[in-house]
């Protein structure tokens, strides 16, 4: 509970309040993360992702889940007994749902399970959310406290990462795949790491072009000097997931690129200092990213951010930032306090460049007075922009403002973790433009 801030047991009261509402008496849960958060438990099942192969079935009496008992070590049985937890082999689940009876409701989400699950289902159906959905959505306290410290611990890797990158790509040979091997080894010294969060987008040049070019042996490249080189990383500790992008500025760039690239800055800061009445969607506020961007008659073809989950999905419903609404991703719930939601937009230029920078945001509640309650978000990742590409003329000095301060918080909260010789370069790159 040190990690997770609430009991199974409260867990599954608020689920269970949830399922008398929507007049349920049994709830089935086929997707891996709302188990894993339900029960507190993680798994080793999944790349990337630390989840476990499950499904549940949810009683106002207790629990039935379906899982290999052979992955479960004492003291979660022990949990699990409990709080009334009965194991079942992982594939009797299918056999199982069909036993309901008439005299049974229940509450099933059809975008979060699997036909051949949803077609053995006999008895009264409630179509609905997965309440866990919104629940795991809006993180507590304990939470909250745990994944600011996990980004503290990434910001530390990844500003030696960029130290290490800017200093050695024209001293040694550094190609996408080994820049991947040398982020991941500085964020396994970090106490508490687990693994990589999701996997590594590691782009030189042309390949960061594409939004989600990941490198392989057959189309990786070193890197040199002239060009932009993208990383979309994160790293899944103990205290909770993370996920950041930064775009290298290597040698030096023409004045379109910084153009762009401080564009994308001037995005990525804008939504993040919007404030915002209680009520609004994340397609109320996208239009704060994409403004400095459209200003320049260019787009980029995604949604501007998504929820983050805490040692789970790293892509986390039900709530994004995108202009318009998709009805098959589940992103378009308002805005609630404690939700994590990543800030990352971008400037792609086929067969020239790519350029992303992502923080992530924690929605807070501000001032409520007679006009209502005002929202904002506070940002909690923590690692440089690379101001060789930044061209200070074309910011606001508000904009100035922001970037000054932030970079001040980066040097005061990773300076300390680092050698004296990549401090003084922070203290370089961290510097009041």
């Amino acid at each position: 509970e040190r990690y997770t801030g609430a009991s199974i047991a409260s867990k599954l009261e608020r689920v269970r309040k949830a399922m008398a509402e929507y007049g349920a008496t049994v709830h089935a849960i086929a997707s891996l993360d709302d188990i894993c958060w339900l029960l507190n438990v993680r798994g080793d099942d999944i790349d990337y992702f630390p989840l476990l192969l499950s499904y549940a079935i949810v009683r106002m009496d207790g629990v039935e889940l379906y899982v290999n008992e052979k992955k479960l070590n004492d003291r979660i049985l022990n949990e699990f007994k409990k709080a009334k937890v009965t194991l079942h082999p992982y594939n009797d689940i299918y056999q199982d749902i069909q036993k309901f009876d008439a005299s049974e409701t229940l509450l099933i989400d059809p975008m979060k399970m699997n036909y051949a699950l949803y077609k053995n289902i006999s008895c009264n159906i409630v179509e609905a959310a997965n309440p866990t959905i919104l629940m795991k959505a809006m993180k507590n306290d304990t939470e909250l406290d745990n994944i600011k410290a996990a980004h503290i611990k990434d910001g530390v890797a990844v500003t030696k990462f960029m130290y290490w990158v800017k200093n050695h790509y024209d001293k040694e040979v550094i190609t996408e795949l080994s820049s991947i091997d040398k982020l991941t080894a500085l964020r396994a010294a970090q106490d508490g790491y687990i693994r990589d969060s999701f996997e590594p987008l590691c782009a030189y040049k042309d390949h960061a072009a594409m939004m989600h070019y990941s490198p392989c042996e057959e189309s990786d490249v070193p890197l040199k000097g002239g060009a932009f080189f993208l990383n979309d990383t994160g790293g899944g500790y103990y205290e909770g997931s993370t996920d950041i992008t930064r775009t290298f500025v290597l040698g030096s760039v023409d004045r379109q690129m910084k153009k762009y690239f401080t564009a994308v800055v001037r995005a990525m800061m804008n939504l993040s200092r919007a404030k915002f009445l209680y009520g609004c969607y994340g397609y109320n506020l996208d239009v704060l990213a994409r403004e400095p961007i459209w200003d320049l008659d260019l787009d980029y073809q995604c949604g501007t951010g998504h929820g983050v989950g805490y040692l789970a999905n790293v892509h986390e419903p039900p709530t994004g930032f995108r202009w318009y609404v998709v009805p098959s991703k589940n992103e378009h719930h308002q805005l609630e306090e404690g939700m994590v939601i990543t800030d990352e937009p971008g400037i792609y230029e086929d067969g020239q460049f790519g350029i992303r920078i992502e923080n992530e945001l924690i929605v807070r509640k501000g001032v409520k007075n007679k006009y209502g309650q005002f929202m904002h978000f506070e940002t909690i990742t923590f690692a440089p922009i690379d101001l060789d590409g930044i061209d200070p003329e074309e910011m606001s000095r508000s904009e100035r403002e922001w970037l000054n301060r932030y970079h001040q918080e980066v040097y005061e909260k990773i300076g300390p973790h680092l050698t004296e010789e990549e401090r003084q370069w922070l203290k370089q790159y961290t510097r009041a433009i």
